[in-house]
């Protein structure tokens, strides 16, 4: 018996292997899986923004069973909003959207297209364009029925069928509002705060890459925040540091100049003394001091654009000027070496999901992270003649338990952060 269902083993080995990764996952549910059916997405397209209620999702379907779709009943189809902005919850799950009972034909299998609008999502929720914000969520979800009255779901699904390469069978799509402004902000001079050497005023190019928002006059106002952090208190002494407040506000139509390609750019100057405020002087600050600049974007109809941590986007919207000490050897380029990330929890249990990814010229990405404990270290190597290093740090679950600091090739402290790390790129200063 034994060696009877060694030959079978090997038999099906032998046949696998001859058949593409495809074909044998085909092979395989229609083989094994006789309980189950998928919904296969042939295509996908569209996104949604804050601003374009005709932006438009489209699918492409095919259906696969056992009896090759002679068990298809019907699809339905039905959304649910994830609000995670403002203070009333507009949160919706559930609502119908669409049953499908008419289906076509895709290679022999039954198939059907499905589309729909912003606007469209929007009247199912019950909302309108008013209450959504970047970072919430539209969730689309797709639940087969077939005729013996079983039905599956984005639950019943494995690994495998969700996000293989032939059946892309998730049931559920999730698509994020995207606030559909090109923002950026564009160093001119080096904008820091050194103890040690000549300082210039901060300086940016603001740039909003598509005017044709403010020229159809959906933006309105820019506003810019400012916070100090006072980092080096003394023992016994004063903590210096500011609330964030309102700093300064341009109209956007008015201030900004747009150029022959549609790119609307204002530059912004803001002195030292400016920056200090009324309350503080050069005298006052120390080795890692900040002032933290934030930027908002008011809409002409009221709603909000800025850095919003809490559902991890609009990193561009927040620029730190932080006090130095030193003379800058990464001013213009990366300084070669090797850097050494040193992780803490204090809850020692590892960083919960959090990471930092590294990324050298136009190479692969590299992940680093602390798997589990209270501390640990990594590594990684900045070659002789590199042109960009980007250090991001990706937060997960409990960022008030993590504390990082990364050392530069001599030994010294190029960057540190936490509790609550800001995610989003590290600032890295080697000094001399």
């Amino acid at each position: 018996m034994k060696s009877f269902k060694t030959y079978i083993l090997l038999a099906i080995g032998v046949f696998m292997a001859s058949c593409s990764e495809d074909d044998k996952v085909t092979l395989f549910v229609q083989d094994n899986f006789t309980a189950g059916a998928v919904l296969r997405t042939l295509d996908q397209t569209g996104g949604l923004d804050m601003f374009d209620e005709d932006a438009e999702l489209t699918w492409s379907i095919q259906e696969q069973d056992i009896e090759d779709g002679d068990l298809l009943d019907r699809v339905e189809i039905t959304l649910s909003f994830v609000d995670n902005n403002g203070t009333t919850d507009d949160s919706v799950s559930g609502v119908a959207l669409a049953t499908i009972t008419e289906f076509g034909s895709t290679d022999g299998l039954p198939s059907f297209d499905y589309s729909i609008t912003l606007g469209e999502l929007l009247t199912a929720a019950g909302i309108t364009l008013l209450d959504i914000l970047p970072g919430d969520q539209f969730v689309v979800d797709m639940e087969l029925f077939l005729t013996d009255g079983r039905s599956f779901d984005s639950d019943s699904v494995t690994g495998t069928v969700e996000g293989g390469s032939f059946f892309s069978s998730p049931f559920q799509y999730t698509f994020d509002i995207d606030d559909g402004i090109e923002f950026e902000l564009e160093d001119v001079n080096a904008n820091e705060v050194s103890l040690t050497n000549p300082n210039e005023d901060y300086a940016v190019t603001i740039i909003i890459g598509d005017s044709l928002l403010i020229d159809a006059g959906l933006l309105e106002t820019l506003n810019v925040y400012r916070r100090f952090v006072d980092r080096s208190i003394e023992e016994d002494g004063p903590d210096l540091s500011e609330d964030e407040a309102l700093f300064a506000t341009f109209d956007i139509a008015a201030d900004f100049t747009v150029d022959e390609e549609g790119i609307a750019t204002y530059d912004y100057v803001v002195t030292q003394e400016a920056l200090y405020g009324d309350n503080l002087t050069f005298a006052d600050l120390g080795l890692n001091d900040g002032f933290n600049l934030r930027y908002e974007i008011i809409t002409t109809d009221g709603r909000s654009v800025s850095l919003d941590n809490e559902n991890d986007i609009g990193d561009e919207y927040f620029d730190p000027v932080i006090v130095t000490e030193c003379i800058q050897l990464n001013a213009d380029a990366p300084f070669p070496g090797e850097y050494t990330i040193q992780f803490t929890d204090t809850f020692g249990d590892g960083w919960d999901g959090a990471r930092f990814d590294v990324t050298i010229d136009d190479g692969d990405t590299e992940s680093f992270t602390l798997e589990n404990g209270d501390s640990g270290e990594a590594t990684f190597t900045v070659p002789e003649g590199a042109v960009t290093l980007v250090v991001e740090y990706v937060p997960g679950a409990y960022e008030e338990e993590h504390i990082f600091r990364i050392l530069d090739p001599n030994g010294k402290a190029a960057a540190d952060g936490g509790p609550n790390p800001t995610p989003g790129p590290v600032e890295l200063l080697v000094c001399e």
